[in-house]
């Protein structure tokens, strides 16, 4: 079964991107703008949003490259057991296909041999020589008893 990534995975893999993107974008100054939108959400850009907006300085430090390197190492062993995850709910996903498949194979072979028996007006086998041997009433009932019993054992409910 899948299973939801916890608030720290997601702050990890967020905080080890941005430590990346630190790490290998060059430090220098640059004017920035800060402006809030009709929504009231604040937004940086390079550009102001009228021509007198008030340039605003980000001091940016550089990451610790040894805090960078244990992020994203730990960022690859966190995508290595998603990717681990992934690939046993494919199998499992399979496993449930099969049994599902033989499950209802299994029920149809049940179902027709209960058919077989039940519309049969004499129930024979066959000897060596291929020559019939039928069956007396008592056991013909009995066998259409039993073939009941296994439909129902392989159809659940589902039989009639």
């Amino acid at each position: 079964m899948r299973q939801s990534r916890t608030a720290l995975e997601d702050f990890l893999r967020g905080a080890t991107l941005v430590a990346l993107a630190l790490a290998a974008a060059p430090l220098s100054a640059q004017e920035v703008y800060k402006s809030v939108d009709a929504q009231g959400n604040v937004v940086y850009s390079d550009r102001g949003s009228t021509k007198n907006a008030p340039a605003t300085t980000l001091h940016v430090t550089e990451p610790d490259p040894a805090e960078v390197a244990r992020l994203a190492k730990q960022q690859q062993l966190l995508g290595a057991e998603e990717r681990q995850r992934q690939k046993q709910d494919a199998i499992d996903s399979h496993n449930k296909a099969v049994g599902d498949h033989n499950k209802q194979v299994a029920c149809e072979n049940a179902r027709n041999k209960y058919y077989r028996y039940k519309d049969a007006g004499r129930i024979y086998q066959r000897d060596a020589d291929g020559n019939r041997i039928y069956y007396s009433d008592e056991q013909s009932d009995q066998l259409r008893e039993q073939s009941r019993r296994a439909m129902l054992a392989a159809c659940g409910s589902s039989a009639p």
